[in-house]
C-alpha cells in the first residue's frame, strides 16, 4: 500500500490523530508520520506503517533534513551561546521569558585572563566563549577568580566578582 493510502486511512480511522498533528505544526511531517501509524487498529497494516515512516524518518536524518538532538545536547548549546544575541529558536523549548534560571546567567572560573587596556580585561569561560568587560574594572581580575554572569536589563551582561559587579559584552 503507497504511502498516500496509509495517512488517507489514518485520517479517516482517527480524528483525534489529525487534529492533533494540526496543533503540533513545528513537527516535521515524517516525525507525525511516525506517530500516527500509532492509531492503526490492524496490527499487520501498522507494522507496514512503522517500517515506512520509521525508515522515511531515519533517511531524512542522514540526509540532514532533520536534526535529532537529546536534552543535554541542547541544555550544552544553551550553554555555549549565552552572551549572543539570538532570534527566537524553536529547538531549544522555551520563549525567553519562561527561561530557566539556570539559562538566565552562568558561573564558573575565569581563565585566560588578559588586560587590554584602561582597566580593562578579556577573559575566556570554559563552553561560553570570550568575554570583555566593558567598562574599567575596580578590581585585577586573575585566572582562577570565581565568577557569575547574570543577564541584565536590556541585553547587557553583568559580572559578578566578590560580590560586586561589572558590565561584561561576549565577543567571541
Amino acid at each position: 500500500m503507497p504511502k498516500l493510502t496509509y495517512l488517507a486511512l489514518i485520517a479517516a480511522l482517527s480524528p483525534a490523530v489529525v487534529h492533533a498533528a494540526e496543533k503540533d505544526i513545528n513537527r516535521p511531517q515524517v516525525y507525525s508520520d511516525v506517530v500516527a501509524c500509532r492509531a492503526i487498529g490492524d496490527s499487520a497494516v501498522r507494522l507496514k506503517c512503522f517500517d515506512a515512516a520509521s525508515k522515511a524518518l531515519m533517511d531524512a536524518t542522514e540526509n540532514r533534513q532533520i536534526v535529532l538532538l537529546d536534552q543535554s545536547e541542547v541544555r550544552k548549546t544553551k550553554r555555549s551561546l549565552f552572551g549572543f544575541a539570538l532570534p527566537n529558536i524553536p529547538f531549544f523549548g522555551e520563549s525567553e521569558d519562561a527561561e530557566d534560571a539556570e539559562f538566565q546567567q552562568i558561573e564558573g572560573d575565569l581563565a585566560g585572563v588578559q588586560e587590554t587596556g584602561n582597566g580593562r580585561y578579556q577573559f575566556t569561560l570554559k563552553d561560553a566563549g570570550t568575554w570583555q568587560t566593558t567598562e574599567a574594572a575596580w578590581t585585577i581580575l586573575k585566572d582562577g577568580q570565581k565568577f557569575k554572569i547574570k543577564r541584565g536589563a536590556l541585553g547587557g551582561y553583568m559580572m559578578v566578582i566578590k560580590n560586586r559587579g561589572i558590565r561584561v559584552r561576549r565577543v567571541n
